[in-house]
């Protein structure tokens, strides 16, 4: 039928290794996307700015 009905189980340490390297990459791109709107707001920061004065 489908070849990959009847694979075989990986075994639980190359698993592990593998979730280890995802939750890595996860965690890197979380982080990334955690500090981007910091660093384009400290490399864009214009000077002018809006003085109300009354």
């Amino acid at each position: 039928m489908f070849p990959g009905m009847f694979m075989r189980k990986p075994d639980k340490a190359e698993a592990l290794k593998q979730l280890k390297a995802h939750a890595a990459m996860f965690g890197i791109w979380v982080a990334a996307i955690r500090v981007t709107p910091y660093i384009l707001h400290y490399l864009y920061d214009s000077k002018d700015e809006l003085k109300l004065e009354l």
